[in-house]
């Protein structure tokens, strides 16, 4: 009961955030704008996307291969596509992130690592985050210079690196155990002790985890420069450098459990971080949407990998 009321909250709260964004923007001068989207644009759009996720199983493989297990990147690339379409009709990305743990399973018959992998590979991911928000600080003090994008970027820095000493740190997360209880964050308590039990058998691998760092901080930089060439094709004015301020903030607000897996509040920060640039909601609203259309475009042949996946399921049966 106590978990269907908490649900029907964060539905109310995404699509009341929604609403309410959608009421500042006007569609129609989002619409003339999106059109400038070309085909070429769009087709390099895809590539380029793709060569992201490519890197993403890349650092996955590297993870894998710490544990014993070599796993070809074609086979990861289908269970990331698989998982991303999954991510489609389920809130946040934990869908397809499991939908990747009962993929890899299947071909390694070891659920642990299984899941152990997909934990790591996201860990990795965060470490990347935390590296941002370090080199956008300067950014966000000197280029952007607005006290309250300054102070957003401080907490933005100190959650990650917060969040990071609690995986670290059995004794910090005992401590902390009971306030996330609470805060009805049990569920992450538990998961990061056992992250922290698999991130101590990885730290072993040493050149492996600072080689999944390297691709991770190459893939999130990649990202914030596919964002940015999307906003030159829609002639939106915002550097690459504001950019990188801007996705730390995006990432940790938007980990806050007060929406499905912010629906809303992506948007809605978006509009609010935009505003502190000069930049209109309109502007905002478009690059979002444009990212996100062009995610689940990317995320088409996920469907397939599907298909393919519930013959083979019959056929075993």
């Amino acid at each position: 009961m106590k978990l269907n009321l908490i649900s029907i909250f964060k539905l109310m709260v995404s699509i009341g955030l929604i609403v309410l964004v959608f009421t500042q923007v006007d569609i129609k001068q989002i619409w003339f704008r999106f059109q400038y989207l070309s085909f070429p644009f769009v087709f390099f759009a895809l590539l380029y996307y793709t060569g992201c996720q490519w890197l993403s199983c890349l650092r996955w493989q590297i993870v894998l291969r710490a544990s014993g297990y070599v796993i070809s990147i074609s086979s990861l690339l289908s269970s990331y596509f698989a998982g991303m379409f999954v991510s489609v009709f389920l809130p946040g990305a934990y869908g397809g992130d499991i939908y990747r743990v009962y993929r890899i399973s299947r071909k390694i018959k070891d659920p642990e690592v299984a899941i152990a992998s997909v934990f790591l590979e996201r860990f990795a991911g965060l470490g990347s985050i935390f590296a941002l928000a370090l080199l956008g600080l300067p950014p966000a003090c000197i280029i952007i210079g607005r006290w309250d994008i300054i102070l957003l970027s401080f907490v933005s820095l100190g959650v990650i690196s917060g969040g990071f000493v609690l995986i670290a740190s059995p004794k910090l997360l005992i401590w902390a155990e009971p306030i996330l209880n609470k805060l009805r964050l049990n569920r992450i308590a538990a998961r990061i002790t056992k992250i922290q039990i698999v991130v101590r058998k990885f730290l072993q691998h040493r050149q492996s985890l600072i080689l999944a760092m390297v691709i991770s901080l190459t893939v999130q930089f990649a990202i914030i420069y596919y964002q940015y060439l999307l906003a030159q094709q829609l002639q939106i004015p915002i550097s690459f450098l504001t950019l990188l301020v801007f996705t730390p903030i995006s990432v940790v607000i938007t980990l806050l459990p007060i929406s499905l897996g912010g629906l809303g509040v992506q948007e809605g920060l978006w509009v609010y971080l935009f505003s502190r640039v000069g930049l209109t909601a309109d502007q905002a609203v478009l690059l979002s949407l444009t990212f996100t259309m062009l995610g689940w475009i990317l995320s088409l042949p996920g469907s397939i990998i599907l298909l393919l996946d519930a013959v083979d399921r019959q056929h075993i049966k």
